[in-house]
């Protein structure tokens, strides 16, 4: 612009003042149109909602995550399951833990039956037996006469005069070489005699070559059950399970020790195939 002359830099500023004015006005009138969608949108919205209807609640993340009445939430999401799900039997086992926690045993029994009809043997269903023969021990004398007498008659077949360390021996001693059974009736061991917190640890890390079950998601499972202390206190035996994993799973990162790295070589790798997938899924 130094070697224009006045009149030429006169227009030039001049061209540059108009294009500024049209992009301050083009800017405007974008910001009224996007507030006329806005107010229009609002419009149509209070317009399609009934005179009467509640108004909704605002979308807070945090709000969501921590509802004020979990149990009934929870059990607003298990009716249908109870209807669209009803032949698997992790929709009762889920229904027994949420009426356990609502103290409703008629209805503890009903998701009991159910489960136990589809699956008399399933390792998750024995825990809830032996919890379940727990609760009902401990509520006999605050029970109605009537429900004591239901209770006791429709759970007498399942039960047979057992108590509870009885079942999970007998559970045990007949499911010794399946992981998934030495899991939950280690849990049930610690459960009803915590003393044998380091028998139940035992039962449960196994990883013998003639247990089955012995897989990527059941170890999973046993080393956050150590970990959330379900077996009570046990740095230790936590950190040598960990260890033990990671030689079976050297690339699932569950298992992986902070200070080194579980993402193979492609060498690595290669000799690695006969492996099959479970060493490299990532937790």
């Amino acid at each position: 612009t130094e070697n224009l002359a006045p009149g030429e830099l006169k227009k030039l500023r001049n061209k540059q003042r108009k294009r500024l004015r049209k992009a301050e006005l083009e800017r405007q009138q974008a910001a009224q149109a996007q507030e006329k969608r806005e107010q229009h949108n609002k419009s149509r919205q209070q317009g399609d909602a009934e005179p009467d209807a509640p108004q909704q609640d605002e979308l807070v993340p945090e709000k969501l995550a921590r509802v004020e009445d979990p149990l009934e939430q929870a059990i607003r999401f298990l009716h249908p399951l109870q209807t669209l799900a009803a032949r698997r039997i992790e929709t009762h086992l889920m229904a027994f833990e949420i009426y356990s926690r609502k103290k409703k045993p008629l209805l503890m029994l009903q998701s009991i039956k159910r489960a136990h009809r589809l699956d008399p043997n399933s390792p998750k269903l024995h825990s809830c037996l032996i919890l379940c023969h727990g609760y009902l021990t401990r509520w006999q004398g605050n029970l109605d006469a009537a429900v004591a007498t239901v209770l006791k008659q429709e759970m007498e077949p399942i039960f047979r005069g057992r108590d509870a360390h009885q079942m999970n021996a007998e559970f045990l001693a007949a499911n010794s070489k399946s992981l998934e059974a030495l899991f939950e009736s280690a849990r049930m061991m610690y459960h009803l005699d915590p003393s044998k917190q380091e028998t139940a640890i035992s039962l449960a890390t196994t990883l013998d070559k003639d247990i089955e079950g012995v897989n990527l998601q059941n170890c999973t499972k046993v080393f956050q059950a150590l970990r959330n202390e379900e077996f009570g206190s046990c740095p230790e035996q936590v950190a040598e399970y960990e260890a033990r994993c990671h030689v079976r799973f050297p690339y699932a990162q569950v298992f992986c020790p902070p200070s080194t790295s579980c993402h193979p070589s492609p060498i690595a790798e290669s000799n690695h195939i006969s492996d099959g997938k479970e060493n490299c899924v990532s937790n």
